[in-house]
Formats: C-alpha cells, sequence, structure tokens
C-alpha cells in the first residue's frame, strides 16, 4: 500500500514547515525509526523519523519548500508495490490539521472514499475550493488524483467573467508586506497559480540585485526563520510590553566558593561541569514560587497565572538566539539542573532541540558574563512577565566594617512587565535572589 509522508505539527503553534533536506532519496529503502528527512519549523531544526519501513517512492516537496501541516510532501511504498502519481502540495493557503490520535510525523495510508479521489487530490480540492464530485479522474479506475483538480482549478479561473485577484497563501503575504514588495507582477507557481513564499522571496532577491546593480550598494544577506521570527517577537514584545529595569549589585565571594567546593564532585563524581548559570537557576527556582506574580502573564482578559516552575535559558546557537526550556526545575537538584543546562545548551548549538522544548517558560535567564559583559538590560521573552540579566563576576571597592576591600560582586538586571508587576514587588524578588547569592545554602544535593 502506498502511504502519504505529511508535513508533521511539531509545536502547538505550528502552521508550515520548511524542508531543509532529506535524508534519503528516491528509490532508497526506509526502516521504521530511521531518519527520513530534516525540516524547520518557526523555533528549531529537526530531524522526522519513518514510522514505517519501506521504499521512498517520490519526493514531491523538495528542500526549501514550506509546507503547511499536514501537506504531503512524499510517497513511502512496501517493496515491490508502485507509487501512484501525485502533484506536489506547496504552501496551500489553509494548513490541514492532523487527526488528533495521530502521532505528529505519522506517515498516513490512503483510504478509498466513495468518490474515487486520493486524500492529496481531497485536500487540494478543499484548500482551491473546489468540488471533488465534479472532477474527471485519470488515475487507476478513474480515480481522482491531484493533477486532475489543479487542472479543474485552473479551469475554473479562466473560465471567470472577470479573473479574479491573483491567489496568495497567508505566508506569502506576510513575507511580501515585511519586504514591501509588490505582488502585481509577481507569477504564482502554486496550484492553480498560487503565490507561495518561495514566489515572494525570489521576487525580493531578484528586485534587490537589480537595486544593486543600480546604486552598487553592499548585498543584503538573508536570515533563517528562526531568526526573523525571533526579531519579531522581540519587536512585538518591546513594542507592546512596558518594560521598566531593576539593578543591583550581589557579593558573589561565598557563591563562588560554594562553586569551588562542589565543582569537584560535580566533575568526578557527576561528570558534568557546575556552572553559575546552574546556581542561578536552582536560586530563582527556589524563590518564584514565592513571588507569584513574577510568573504571571499578561492577556486581554485579564492575568494567566502559572503554577510550574519551567525556566528558560538565553543560549547562542548559530543561527541567533534561542531560549530552550528546563521545566519544573523546583523539583529538581543542582545536579539534576546542571545535566539539563548541559544538554539543553549542547543540542541548542547543533541545533537539535524540539519545537516543545522551548514551550511554557515563565521565566528567563540571560548570563553574559563569560562574554565580559559587566551589566545589561534584556528585552522581555513573550508572553513572559520578567527576565534576569546577568553580568560577570568582578572584583570591586566594597565597604565593609569600615574598609575598602576589594570583593568579587555580580551585577543582576530584571526587565519587568509593569502590566504584571509593580516595582515593589519586582524589588522583592531581586533583593531575595541578591541575599541568597551572598548566602548561598551548602547543603544543596
Amino acid at each position: 500500500m502506498t502511504s502519504e509522508i505529511v508535513m508533521p505539527r511539531m509545536g502547538l503553534t505550528m502552521e508550515t514547515g520548511i524542508i531543509v533536506s532529506w535524508l534519503k532519496s528516491e528509490g532508497e529503502s526506509v526502516r521504521a525509526g530511521e531518519p527520513l528527512l530534516e525540516i524547520e519549523t518557526d523555533k528549531a531544526s529537526v530531524e522526522i523519523e519513518a514510522l514505517e519501513g519501506g521504499t521512498l517512492q517520490r519526493i514531491v516537496a523538495k528542500a526549501g519548500d514550506e509546507v503547511p501541516v499536514g501537506g504531503v510532501i512524499g510517497y513511502l511504498t512496501k517493496p515491490g508495490e508502485e507509487a501512484e502519481p501525485e502533484a506536489p502540495v506547496v504552501a496551500a493557503q489553509n494548513p490541514v490539521p492532523l487527526p488528533a490520535q495521530l502521532s505528529p510525523h505519522m506517515i498516513i495510508p490512503a483510504v478509498e472514499h466513495k468518490v474515487r479521489a486520493s486524500p492529496a487530490a481531497r485536500r487540494l480540492a478543499k484548500n482551491l475550493g473546489v468540488e471533488i464530485g465534479e472532477v474527471n479522474g485519470s488515475g487507476p479506475g478513474g480515480r481522482i488524483v491531484a493533477w486532475n483538480v489543479s487542472e479543474a482549478a485552473e479551469k475554473e479561473t479562466k473560465a471567470a467573467a472577470a479573473p479574479p485577484a491573483a491567489r496568495i497563501s497567508p505566508v506569502a503575504q506576510r513575507v511580501a508586506a515585511e519586504k514591501g514588495l509588490d505582488l502585481a507582477g509577481v507569477q504564482g507557481s502554486g496550484p492553480g497559480g498560487t503565490i507561495t513564499r518561495r514566489d515572494v522571496e525570489l521576487a525580493a532577491a531578484a528586485g534587490n540585485e537589480a537595486v544593486g546593480a543600480e546604486t552598487d550598494s553592499p548585498a543584503v544577506q538573508p536570515v533563517s526563520r528562526m531568526q526573523r521570527v525571533m526579531a519579531e517577537r522581540m519587536a512585538h514584545s518591546f513594542g507592546t510590553a512596558p518594560h521598566f529595569y531593576l539593578h543591583t549589585d550581589a557579593d558573589a565571594r561565598q557563591l563562588t566558593a560554594l562553586r569551588e567546593q562542589l565543582m569537584p564532585r560535580f566533575e568526578i563524581s557527576d561528570q558534568v561541569r557546575l556552572t553559575f548559570t546552574d546556581l542561578l537557576v536552582y536560586f530563582c527556582s527556589r524563590i518564584l514560587p514565592r513571588h507569584p506574580l513574577i510568573m504571571a502573564q499578561w492577556t486581554e482578559q485579564g492575568l494567566r497565572q502559572l503554577t510550574h516552575v519551567n525556566i528558560g535559558l538565553a543560549v547562542e546557537a548559530e543561527n541567533g538566539l534561542l531560549v530552550p526550556v528546563i521545566r519544573d526545575v523546583d523539583r529538581l537538584g543542582l545536579v539534576e539542573v546542571a545535566r539539563r543546562r548541559t544538554d539543553l545548551a549542547d543540542r541548542a548549538r547543533r541545533g537539535k532541540l524540539l519545537p516543545d522544548e522551548f514551550e511554557q517558560g515563565v521565566f528567563t535567564i540571560s548570563n553574559l558574563g563569560m562574554y565580559h559583559v559587566d551589566s545589561f538590560d534584556a528585552i522581555l521573552n513573550p508572553p513572559q512577565s520578567a527576565i534576569l540579566a546577568v553580568g560577570r563576576i568582578k572584583e570591586r571597592a566594597l565597604v565593609e566594617g569600615g574598609q575598602v576591600v576589594a570583593a568579587a560582586m555580580m551585577n543582576l538586571s530584571l526587565s519587568v512587565d509593569h502590566r504584571v508587576l509593580d516595582g515593589a514587588r519586582a524589588a522583592r524578588f531581586l533583593g531575595e535572589l541578591a541575599e541568597m547569592i551572598e548566602t548561598p545554602s551548602l547543603s544543596m544535593r
């Protein structure tokens, strides 16, 4: 039996995915559980595994194509069977959600219906507004295939008394608006002449080349989808959430001593490196439940109060800043915090995180101390209401007992959404964190 390989849903907010590369070629055998292709969402690049074995008979979505969730990207057949020809389904106007009972990257077997039509043909007909029962099929036994639906859609368009406005996918429309591109001269390559994101990007690139040739201006370097989404989220956050900032310096001498005391055990017995970020994550997880508004989020209906202590960590990756989340940190010991932080940071840098590992965070920590940054203010990570920015530990003059001494000091900056918290409540949280840094417990496990 021929099975459709569809674009999986890899997160609650995912609507489309981009094919990064196929890890198998047409005609190559595939084993169940073997990596089949790599896709990019707005949060991460993810390898997709095959849930059943067979032969990759046909690839219909190539590298670079953007496909809605549930859209057909290829066909898998059992040994000895032939694949039925189908049309590529690229960037349809309305993403087709997967049934709730299916796995995110389930390979869905084709099913016969009263009207003999392939699942891809039915999906394409729905997206293009074509009545499937009125389409003449050219497949085996008169079965309707996607090519028939595309032809029927084109005939309906040509037969219209007045030519309708060009079809354009929602994603392509958004990208065109971002690039300031006039769609009047853009030719669509999708079903029924639909303008896809790829059409928009090619037209924009051609325009940039023409402008560059005329003005001798430097070329514009394209950004990845993750970089673009991050930029949009930060711009929205800074433009809509009224930020205010609190700063304090914490005496980090005892914190430094604690880390030096614990490091041999962590590195030898537990085989994990303990960092100052691990200690800060641990401290914050113990304090946050006592300051519930720090974990609240602003909505138009009111404040959404969250209770799970899920802390995000700002991590530098090849394509920009990523914020994976350690969940339920208040239930973890310090060793496990260090293990999970190490794992998430390593996989973030290699682009191996799953989309759900970026979700459900209630608070974020961004530590730039390792880059010799003394202090900075961070932009809120929406929809969170607070983010902690941490500078490096540096010796500074400190008055102690009437004497000026050199002390290792750490700068902390708390960025806060003023719609959720006022200055006094935020200050109590920051003050308690500073106290814990200055007098840390030596009995943590």
